[in-house]
């Protein structure tokens, strides 16, 4: 099947493809190529130094490298943390060194498995990071961190991706999405939690801030296609696409991110279905004053429909025009990473492909090398590999 991707001029593709020659013959950096079963990637200061590190995860291991020599180091090991499927990453008590909160023993075919515990730093940066255990949460698949009360103390938002009693072929059993707040000591006081909302198969979260508000606030990505939960004094949730159209479970949304155009303009990316072949774009059509009511987004773009088992996705303006570019993943088929830039005379998007040596889990960002330019981060699970896209302003 080919991708839905409109015509547009030779300047624009030959522009396109000097990006990708580019990027692939100067810019791309293999930070692991031997880190079996990778399944999700972060950025994030580490150290403290203020330069982002890359913390990776999978195959039961969680490990950080350190920016910008990119030296390995282990968080986890698999005895400590078999079946590991996600990591989120901050520096909760404000002395420099961040702590990673560690989502494992998830499987697929056991709903009800699934830990999370929180790891600290040890003295120095080579010592072993103390792992702290919190709660047993059922299918466990997606943590993040975000400022949910806007009191400037960052909390936990868990995302299982199916409910306890979620059986194949269907996982009808809804996930059940918890906020878990940080105590003010977290190294002496229990952590409190409250499912604050549930979905059908929640396959991936994002934090984002609607409003002029503190307050962040959560998108899902799952079997009703993308809603934006509003985490404070029982506001609720407010669909803001439907996502792909079919059969239950291949129906929906599986990652989100939220982006935005020159104009202003918001826009939602999309992988969708669940696992799916296409990349959406719902783009912002109205904005009201207040945060509690949401932004109308749609209709539905597919900008590529070429995907196999779909499963990473980011958003940045990695060019300074200010509007972000989509960059995509898949992991089944003729793998790959693509970027999709915008074309505002035509209003379609450009698929540019940078990578085909990683069967893409997850792609994240940010400007790890200080140019004033985002640059981005996969991993590959069949591929071993995590390896770093530069963009640098020319």
């Amino acid at each position: 099947m080919s991708a839905r991707i409109p015509r547009v001029s030779l300047g624009l593709l030959l522009s396109a493809l000097c990006l990708s020659k580019s990027a692939l013959a100067q810019e791309r950096t293999v930070i692991d190529a031997n880190f079996p079963g990778a399944y999700q990637v972060e950025v994030q200061d580490v150290n403290g130094d203020k330069r982002p590190d890359v913390i990776a995860v999978g195959g039961s291991t969680c490990a950080w490298y350190e920016n910008p020599t990119w030296k390995k180091r282990i968080v986890a090991t698999g005895k400590q943390t078999p079946g590991i499927i996600s990591s989120a990453t901050a520096d909760l008590d404000g002395d420099g060194k961040a702590e990673i909160a560690i989502a494992y023993e998830f499987n697929m075919n056991k709903p009800p498995t699934g830990k999370l515990l929180l790891a600290r730093q040890g003295a120095g940066p080579d010592d072993p990071w103390k792992l702290e255990p919190i709660a047993d949460v059922p299918s466990i698949h997606r943590l993040r961190w975000g400022d949910l009360e806007g009191d400037g103390r960052l909390d936990l938002v868990v995302a299982p991706i199916f409910g306890r009693e979620a059986r194949p072929p269907d996982y009808t059993d809804p996930a059940r999405l918890q906020v878990f707040s940080s105590p003010q000591d977290p190294e002496h006081r229990k952590w409190t939690s409250a499912v604050v909302g549930t979905r059908p198969v929640i396959h991936a979260i994002e934090i984002v801030s609607f409003g002029t508000g503190r307050r962040s606030q959560v998108l899902t990505a799952s079997n009703h296609g993308v809603d934006l939960f509003l985490l404070f004094k029982g506001a609720g949730s407010v669909p803001l696409s439907h996502g792909a159209p079919g059969k239950v479970p291949k129906q929906g949304s599986s990652e989100v991110h939220l982006g935005r155009l020159a104009d202003g303009k918001r826009f939602l990316a999309t992988v969708e279905p669940w696992h799916g072949n296409e990349v959406v774009v719902a783009r912002e059509k109205t904005t009201t004053a207040s945060s509690r009511d949401a932004t109308v987004f749609g209709p539905r773009l597919v900008i590529d429909d070429t995907l196999a088992d779909g499963h990473a996705l980011w958003v940045a303006d990695i060019d300074g025009d200010h509007d972000d570019e989509i960059f995509a993943g898949h992991r089944g088929k003729d793998h790959r990473v693509s970027m999709y830039k915008l074309d505002h005379a035509s209003q379609s998007w450009t698929r540019t492909v940078l990578d085909r040596e990683v069967a893409a889990q997850d792609l994240r960002g940010a400007d790890v090398d200080g140019d004033g330019t985002p640059d981005v981060v996969t991993v590959g699970g069949s591929t071993h590999n995590v390896v770093l896209y530069r963009f640098p302003r020319r």
